[in-house]
């Protein structure tokens, strides 16, 4: 490997760890908040009285419905900023790598599209608003049934707090992920085919996520190499072939971007790769995961897989 590939791949390493660092920071914002939120609604819950018949339900779902609107709001906000970051990364993603290589072009190349980010960004909003509109609509039937007598407080207030610990909690970070990776990806799609035309053999690999249980439909894309401008073309689950741009590609089907933690990184013809191919799979990745021991059995057999 020779001094510019050692320095486009440090390069590259530093980048990817910023992006980990991003989705884990991001993650970790929105679940205070909603924990912060699940703490304030549990207080309001505890301080009715023991008496069902006197519970107000207007007022109460009106106080709670306050909380949930805060923190919908606030989670829109780490997100609309992640975002932003996300994108800046995924534009560096390309530009400093090649820059270590010896290919300088950011200052050769215009700025992306900012409105395909405005985009993101709304839709990220209003998707998390959505989540606080949905536990609202949930809490205001558990609280429903104890103002007839269906259930106990205590039994309200256990399953109020299993909602937003569990299922509100689940339905805010997935989005938040996936729509953090999907600025990522689109931004650093999006520079890559500026930066074609001045770096000729400026193509793209698909990297696997290296998490236990992934798509084997991902899996199987590891290590695959197109041109910068073509798409990869994905198996879906179902059956078929999606054509996508990168991973969390917005034409792709939620069936293959939702959750996913795979990346594409740029790659020049000619250049030995760090890992050719697909990556090895680790040993806790073949024990837990037999769709993954069956992959990689197959793959060494027909010399597509390294040890």
């Amino acid at each position: 490997m020779t001094p510019e590939q050692k320095r486009f791949e440090a390069a590259l390493k530093e980048r990817l760890a910023e992006r980990a660092r991003l989705l884990i920071q991001a993650d970790q914002r929105v679940v205070g908040m909603l924990r912060d939120a699940q703490l304030q609604i549990s207080l309001q819950l505890a301080q009715q009285p023991a008496d069902w018949k006197q519970w107000q339900l207007t007022r109460l779902k009106d106080q709670i419905g306050i909380v949930l609107a805060a923190m919908g709001q606030q989670a829109g906000t780490a997100a609309d900023q992640a975002l932003r970051d996300a994108w800046q990364q995924g534009e560096d993603l390309v530009d400093k790598p090649l820059g270590a290589a010896g290919h300088s072009i950011e200052l050769r190349l215009a700025a992306l599209d900012a409105r395909v980010l405005a985009a993101m960004r709304t839709f990220s909003h209003e998707r998390l608003n959505n989540v606080a509109a949905e536990a609202l609509g949930k809490i205001g039937q558990q609280l429903g049934l104890v103002t007839v007598g269906g259930i106990t407080p205590f039994e309200a207030i256990k399953a109020v707090q299993a909602l937003l610990e569990t299922e509100s909690t689940r339905r805010a970070t997935t989005i938040v992920r996936t729509e953090v990776s999907r600025a990522f990806a689109v931004a650093s799609q999006d520079r890559l085919v500026q930066a074609a035309p001045l770096v000729p053999g400026l193509g793209k690999q698909w990297r696997r996520s290296g998490k236990i249980h992934s798509r084997w439909t991902h899996d199987l894309m590891d290590g695959q190499v197109v041109d910068a401008d073509k798409p990869f073309l994905v198996p879906n689950p179902g059956g078929g072939i999606d054509k996508m741009m990168c991973p969390h590609d917005p034409k792709a089907p939620p069936e293959q971007v939702i959750n996913c933690g795979c990346i594409a990184i740029p790659y020049l013809k000619g250049w030995a790769m760090a890992t050719p191919g697909a990556k090895p799979f680790s040993e806790l990745e073949l024990k837990q995961d037999g769709r993954k021991a069956a992959l990689d059995r197959v793959a060494k057999e027909a010399g597509r897989r390294q040890e």
